[in-house]
Formats: structure tokens, C-alpha cells, sequence
């Protein structure tokens, strides 16, 4: 398959529950870049929190994503069903461990179209927080 690059909005809904069940919500949209490569799938997109600005690299393989933030944040965590995994998230304050559990990963690839991610996680940031993350990603290249 040849590489192919399109423009695209990507929606993100993020709902994280702590341990006593408390839900926020994390809404965003941004505009960025897919491209079609022979390992998988690559959605590129910059963000930008006051006045910092954070390039998020999407890659989506048969059966994982990962996500990838470097910048004034540095992290890459990775979903896999059924499995566990560590990440450094490295933040001009400093460096916190994350710890990643993946419940449910499904991903629906309409290619042409849209890209409907939906991830579902245990987190944990060190001894500062322990919860679940469901996290729904709508990449629309039309």
C-alpha cells in the first residue's frame, strides 16, 4: 500500500471515573493529518494548552493503539487488550510513572471516511491517582 496523507478533524471524549466514581469530562477537537503506511495507521495532530504546544501522534495497528505526545509533554502509552503496560509522562514539573491497564480496545475503520476509536483502561498516576479512562476518538476524513 502506498503512503497516502489527508486532512482530518479528530473528536476526542474522555470520561475518567476515580476510585469513589466521580466523572469528568474532557471534550476536544483538533485538525491534523492521517497517513496510510504498510505498519499501520498514523494520525498527527498538535494541541495547545495555554502557551504550550503538544504534537500527538495516533498509531493504530490490527489490534493496538498508542499514542505518542512530545513536546513540552513527553509519553507514549500504549493499548492492548488484556494487557498491562508502564509510561513515563515527562512534564515541565517532572516525570510521573503511569500505569496502564487496557480493558476494551475497539477499533472501526472505515477508511475514506472516519475512524472510530473507543478505549477503555485502568489508570494509574503514581500514588496521585487511580481510576478509568474511557476514551472515544472519532478521526473524520470527510
Amino acid at each position: 500500500m502506498e503512503e497516502k496523507s489527508l486532512s482530518v478533524k479528530i473528536s476526542i471524549n474522555t470520561r475518567q471515573y476515580d476510585e469513589k466514581g466521580n466523572m469528568d469530562t474532557i471534550e476536544m477537537t483538533a485538525f491534523g493529518k492521517i497517513f496510510y503506511k504498510n505498519d499501520g495507521i498514523y494520525v498527527i495532530y498538535k494541541e495547545k494548552e495555554e502557551d504550550i504546544e503538544i504534537t500527538n501522534t495516533i498509531k493504530i495497528l490490527k489490534n493496538q493503539v498508542s499514542i505518542k505526545k512530545f513536546g513540552a509533554i513527553n509519553s507514549t502509552m500504549l493499548f492492548k487488550c488484556g494487557e498491562s503496560s508502564t509510561t513515563k509522562y515527562v512534564t515541565p514539573q517532572g516525570t510521573l510513572l503511569i500505569d496502564i491497564d487496557t480493558r476494551e480496545l475497539d477499533i472501526n475503520i472505515q477508511e475514506g471516511e472516519h475512524i472510530k476509536l473507543k478505549i477503555d483502561y485502568n489508570i494509574k498516576v503514581q500514588d496521585l491517582f487511580l481510576g478509568r479512562n474511557k476514551i472515544d476518538i472519532y478521526i473524520g476524513t470527510k
